[in-house]
Order: structure tokens, then sequence, then C-alpha cells
């Protein structure tokens, strides 16, 4: 577990209360689907400097009943109503991929100043077709290295894949680093079970996104894989002129699990949001 002293506060977000009420600073930590709330345990390193990390555990998953299943909506609506209550503090959200979904819904409802990084979000409608053709080609390319359709063999080959992307095998420097990442992962890795991956992932599927820009686009910024074999740098890119972020920081060489693959990305996110925000971007008045 992340932190021994966390207690629920709301419906599913844990935290720890005393620590909430002391901390300077406050990051909301969503994780995404068949991911465990011990991909932020970089983000518990920031507590040394006042912030203390907030989570939102995914069905199933670090405590939470797999039913009811996620849905986006309620999700974000529960970090906004979390936010809110604090409105002395800095609040930042993180979201992974699902989570990403999640933090891009919540955005239009959090108090102007809150940043949000979106680490290899996910897009509206799970990506749609094109999102569904890579997945299948990835697929069935590990079921073919794998020599099997067992679910947990095909899995850690697909895993490399989500690490460095398509041509993971094409290297021999990303392939061993792709079984050393794999090997070390396994003891926390949740394999996609067909009632858990549809708890995680169905809401998705449905999912719009943000139709409009955000309203303080500014403090968004998406943090993405240039191999990312889920949702490409195309996708990505299309939906954040759709929804006016300008800000991507783009990782050569990784695909979708950048918390694996480029660690470093968890300070790049630090540094963003602990960056000013430029004095034409200071928000007037609030989102109400």
């Amino acid at each position: 577990m992340v932190a021994s002293a966390e207690t629920a506060t709301s419906e599913f977000l844990i935290s720890d209360e005393e620590a909430v009420a002391a901390a300077e600073a406050l990051v909301i930590c969503i994780p995404g689907a068949l991911t465990r709330i011990s991909m932020f345990n970089a983000v518990a390193g920031w507590r040394v400097d006042g912030w203390e990390p907030v989570y939102y555990p995914f069905p199933g998953l670090d405590g939470r009943a797999l039913d009811p299943p996620l849905n986006i909506e309620d999700a974000a609506a529960e970090v906004v109503a979390f936010a809110r209550r604090y409105p002395s503090k800095r609040i930042c959200v993180i979201g992974f991929s699902t989570g990403g979904a999640i933090a891009l819904t919540a955005a239009r409802g959090l108090p102007p100043s809150v940043k949000v990084a979106g680490m290899a979000p996910a897009l509206p409608k799970a990506g749609g077709w094109r999102t569904g053709l890579s997945i299948a080609r990835a697929l069935s390319g590990a079921a073919i290295r794998a020599r099997s359709f067992a679910v947990k063999q095909v899995w850690l080959e697909y895993y490399r894949v989500l690490l460095f992307g398509h041509s993971v095998h094409r290297y021999a420097d990303t392939a061993r680093r792709s079984d050393k990442i794999t090997s070390a992962r396994l003891p926390n890795m949740v394999f996609p079970d067909r009632a858990i991956l549809r708890a995680h992932t169905q809401d998705l599927k449905r999912w719009k996104g943000p139709v409009d820009p955000l309203p303080n686009p500014r403090n968004v910024r998406f943090f993405t894989g240039s191999e990312d074999p889920v949702f490409s740098p195309a996708q990505t890119a299309e939906f954040a002129d759709l929804i006016g972020v300008t800000g991507i920081s783009e990782y050569a060489g990784h695909g979708h699990l950048l918390f694996l693959s480029a660690a470093q990305v968890f300070d790049d996110i630090r540094a963003f949001f602990e960056a000013p925000v430029p004095h034409d971007d200071v928000p007037t008045g609030n989102s109400d």
C-alpha cells in the first residue's frame, strides 16, 4: 500500500484526513484501468515538501469493491467536490489513461487555479476504431510470440508493447528493458479477467469527452509517449486541439506506461504543478 494511515474520506477517495488538513498542497492521483494506486509511489515522496496525495482507486482494487463499475462522470464529480472543500490549498490532479479521462472531465468544474496533468490520457469513446485496431494488432502479435492464447501469457507479452510500443522487440535495448520492467512489475500486475476489465473500461467506451475548449486550458498539460500503442500521438494531438490544450510533453521511444518506462515523468509533472501561472493566465472570478 502507498501509506498505512489512509482512510476513506468520501465514497471512494482515499486519504489521511489529518495529513490533508495539515498539508500545504494536495495532489489527487487517479490511476488507469487495471492499475493500482501504487503506481503513484513516487508522488508519495513529495510529502517531504508539503504535498499530500489523495487517491481514487478503481473498482476491485486497493480495497474498493468491484461493484459498482467505474462511472467517469461520477468519479469526476467526487474529485471536484473534494477539491472544493479546500479552497485555501494548492490542489493539482494527475490522471493516468482512463484516470486522465476522469481528470479532464473534472477540469471543467474544478476551481480555476487547479492544474491537471494527463499522463497518456484516454481519449473519447476509448479512442474509437484507431485504438481498437492498434490493440487488436498488438494482442495478435503478443499471442504469436507467447505461442499461447492463455490470458496471462498474452498479457505479459502485450505489457512489453505497452511499455515501448509496437517496435519493442525490434531493438535489443528496449527488448531487454521491457523484460526487466515486466518481471519486476509482476507482483503488482493486474490481469484483465472479464469482470474487472468490464468494470474499468465499459464507461470509457461511452465517454464523449469535453466537446468545447476547457475554461483554463493552460492549466492542463499532457504527458505522452511517442510510441504509445493505445492512444497515438496523432490522436492525442487532435483531442488536445479540440479542448484547447497546447501543452504536451512527449517522451521519445516510450509507450503508454510512462510511470514505469520514464519515471522522470513524475518530476516533470511536479515542475509543471509548481511553475507559476503566467500573469495573463491568472483567472478572475470563479468557475461557478
